[in-house]
């Protein structure tokens, strides 16, 4: 039954793959796949997953690992096939691709392991383009400065929304948005009746937590977080070094610690004339039944003390576990019942909103 699931996992993550636009990962996750059913080397590595390898995603922590060798200069025969690392795949390298993966891989299984231990932080801040409509509607709606908490952190790149410049494409005419000299600005397309957007966005305050931190500092915690982005999408990682530029020095503040305990102790508490958001993206599906049980449990008793001095708000850019889709929703208590609101379908790397659907 284990072997199903992970089979099934790599199956999913390869159709996502093809349909996002990385024809290099799809291939590389189909080599591993077929590696895992002929009982090769991916089975000797993964068999015996503890957790659901879906919800965990182990094959990307797999892709990720064979990326961060090829990045590192470990894996030259590797790196000939990504964009990222100057190099060019077609369809028709396949073979080659995974016969180079597979002794990358025989050569640094211990590596491996290492690096299979933590999920994927990808910290993608094209992100920000569908969550800036979210933290826009609260603010609006509460007319107060925002006092951002993020789980699921990873480097805390998206705390920093507002440090970026937005091109977006909408029914009616394009919208531009945010620091006109940011050295990134995140093109992205929003679809349908999108909401008006807030002139200013106010943050008074921002911190995030994540099990492992991303160093912002350390070069070799930066390129593994630039090897979450598939390597075919040169594009994105241009991205990411674009969003490090425009922190230009600021260190997010990103506690060490579990999702559960950590949003308790910042929901619970908080500050008068600020609203405190609660957010994250793509994250929810990596915690644990109890951890999200315990989050669930901690916004009940916190929106007890909710009122319009002191409102707060759960942001989710996440999964929708019965479509099968990202979405784009939020919770707001400003005193009284909650308003729930689902804004959007969405991109999962931020490419478009869908205000419609």
């Amino acid at each position: 039954m284990a072997d199903k699931h992970i089979l099934s996992a790599f199956r999913v993550q390869v159709e996502a793959c093809e349909k996002l636009g990385s024809p290099l990962t799809a291939a590389l996750l189909r080599g591993a796949r077929d590696d895992f059913a002929a009982n090769g080397s991916v089975a000797h590595l993964l068999r015996g997953w503890a957790g659901d390898p879906l919800d965990e995603n182990v094959p990307l922590r797999l892709a990720g690992f064979f990326h961060d060798r090829a990045l590192a200069g470990d894996a030259p025969e590797l790196a000939q096939f990504y964009e990222t690392c100057g190099g060019r795949f077609a369809p028709s390298d396949a073979v080659a691709l995974w016969q180079a993966a597979l002794d990358c891989l025989t050569a640094q299984e211990a590596a491996a392991r290492r690096f299979l231990r933590s999920a994927p932080q990808t910290n993608e801040a094209g992100r920000a383009a569908v969550l800036l409509a979210g933290f826009s509607e609260i603010a609006r709606q509460t007319g107060l400065p925002l006092r951002l908490r993020e789980i699921g952190a990873s480097a805390g790149l998206n705390l920093f929304f507002d440090h970026f410049r937005y091109k977006i494409e909408t029914d009616k005419a394009a919208l531009n948005w945010g620091d006109a000299n940011s050295p990134l600005t995140i093109a992205a397309q929003w679809r349908g009746q999108a909401p008006q957007m807030a002139q200013a966005i106010e943050v008074s305050d921002r911190r995030g937590c994540d099990l492992f931190p991303i160093d912002l500092g350390d070069a070799t915690a930066r390129r593994r977080m630039a090897s979450y982005i598939w390597g075919d999408m040169a594009h994105r990682a241009d991205r990411q070094k674009q969003a490090l530029a425009a922190l230009k020095g600021q260190v997010p503040v990103i506690d060490r610690a579990d999702a559960a305990g950590w949003v308790a102790a910042q929901i619970m508490q908080r500050p008068a004339s600020e609203t405190t958001v609660l957010f994250h993206s793509l994250v929810w599906p990596y915690l644990n039944v109890s951890q999200r049980m315990a989050v669930e449990s901690s916004f009940e008793q916190a929106a007890e003390t909710a009122s319009l001095d002191r409102p707060l708000a759960w942001l989710r850019m996440d999964v929708d576990r019965m479509d099968h889709e990202a979405v784009l929703e939020y919770d707001l208590w400003q005193g009284g019942a909650v308003q729930k609101t689902r804004l959007a379908v969405c991109h999962p790397h931020g490419a478009w909103a869908d205000f419609a659907a």
